[in-house]
C-alpha cells in the first residue's frame, strides 16, 4: 500500500495534534470540564425536560382540539388527548432523568454508590 517508516508517522501525529489543538482547544485528554460548564449542562437539561413535557402537552391538546372541532363533540377528544400529550411528555422527561449519572466521586475512590467496586 504504501511506505510507513517511523519519521512519516512522527510528522502525521505531530500534525495531527496540531490540528486536532486548532479546532477545539479546550477538549485534551484528561482535562476536567470547569464548574461553569457543568452549570449549563444542568440548565440544559432542565430546559430538555421542560420543553419535552410543554411539547407533549400542548401537541395533545392541538390534536384534541382539531378533532373536537372536526367531529363537533365539544371538549371530549381535548380531555382524552390533553391526558395523552401529558403522559407522553411524561414518559420523555422519564427517559432523560432516568438515565444513571456516575459522579466523579465514585470514579476517585473506584467505588460505586452502593460500595461495590466499578470493575467488579
Amino acid at each position: 500500500m504504501g511506505d510507513f517508516s517511523p519519521n512519516k508517522k512522527e510528522s502525521f501525529d505531530k500534525r495531527l495534534s496540531t490540528l486536532e489543538n486548532q479546532i477545539s482547544p479546550q477538549a485534551k485528554k484528561g482535562q476536567r470540564p470547569t464548574q461553569e460548564k457543568e452549570e449549563q449542562s444542568s440548565f440544559g437539561v432542565a430546559f430538555r425536560v421542560a420543553s419535552d413535557l410543554i411539547a407533549g402537552i400542548v401537541v395533545g391538546v392541538g390534536i384534541g382540539y382539531g378533532l373536537d372541532k372536526w367531529t363537533g363533540h365539544k371538549g371530549l377528544f381535548l380531555i382524552v388527548f390533553a391526558l395523552l400529550g401529558f403522559c407522553a411528555g411524561m414518559r420523555n422527561v422519564w427517559r432523560i432523568v432516568g438515565v444513571p449519572v456516575q459522579t466523579v466521586q465514585d470514579e476517585k475512590n473506584g467505588r460505586g454508590p452502593r460500595g461495590k467496586r466499578i470493575d467488579d
